[in-house]
């Protein structure tokens, strides 16, 4: 089954991206922004081109599910800046309290847990899906794995603390694709928040990273990832 493979390997690439900033990247925004910028141009363009289209069919619901896609906006605002009150993706720079640190944590993991579920719901639906959503997220999911390992260190928790965040997210999104997949949670709705997710990450996480690159630069990683979802969508097409 393919969610035995594809969910731990969206999950690795939290934790590639916290041992990247652990060991390479902590003092080097400039990669991790480029990256964010890749993200949110597939993000963005397999939510508006495949997931949403895809959630609001007849067959699993139709237009009421748009109200879904508007729960899982606002459900991801309230987890990363009611929930952690100082949030942004990217680079740390900021010394805050431990505590805060803590919070971000509970925050993300929620969120690594919707990715999860979005992982299960997509691959439940019997086409092409799937692996387009389960290639957007694990593209965020490295630039949310350095975000975290970046608030960990500069909140004190040192090197293996970093890490083990980042293992934490990890494992929160593996708990949500296996809830997914033994629950069977209705794949309208859940494809709905799934949209929702993706669109309030992409658009409110990623890009503002990415716009912090002074150049061309940042336009040029956001069309790349346009270009990714473009060249996985020919040889993914939609299937009903």
């Amino acid at each position: 089954m393919a969610l035995y493979w594809l969910a731990p390997l969206a999950s690795l690439a939290t934790l590639l991206g916290g041992w990247g900033v652990v060991r390479f990247l902590q003092g080097r925004a400039h990669y991790m922004r480029l990256l964010s910028g890749v993200a949110a141009g597939y993000l963005l363009s397999v939510t508006l081109v495949r997931v949403i289209p895809e959630c609001i069919e007849p067959a699993i619901g139709g237009e009421r599910n748009a109200f879904w896609v508007l729960a899982g906006y606002l459900l991801v605002h309230v987890m990363e800046h009611g929930i952690t009150l100082h949030f942004h993706y990217g680079e740390e720079t900021h010394r805050g309290s431990p505590i805060s640190g803590v919070m971000a944590l509970v925050g993300l993991s929620l969120h690594s847990l919707m990715d999860g579920v979005s992982i299960g719901a997509a691959l439940a639906m019997g086409s092409n899906l799937g692996p387009l959503v389960v290639l957007g997220i694990l593209l965020h999911r490295i630039p949310e794995g350095g975000t975290i390992a970046s608030i960990f260190l500069v909140r004190g928790f040192g090197k293996r603390g970093a890490l083990l965040a980042a293992g934490t997210l990890a494992l929160a999104a593996l708990l949500g694709a296996t809830g997914q997949a033994l629950l069977h949670l209705p794949p309208g709705p859940t494809l709905g928040l799934t949209g929702g997710l993706a669109l309030y990450v992409a658009s409110s996480d990623l890009l503002p990273e990415v716009q912090k690159e002074p150049g061309p630069r940042g336009a040029l990683a956001l069309l790349g990832g346009v270009a990714i979802f473009l060249l996985s969508a020919r040889f993914l097409p939609h299937v009903h």
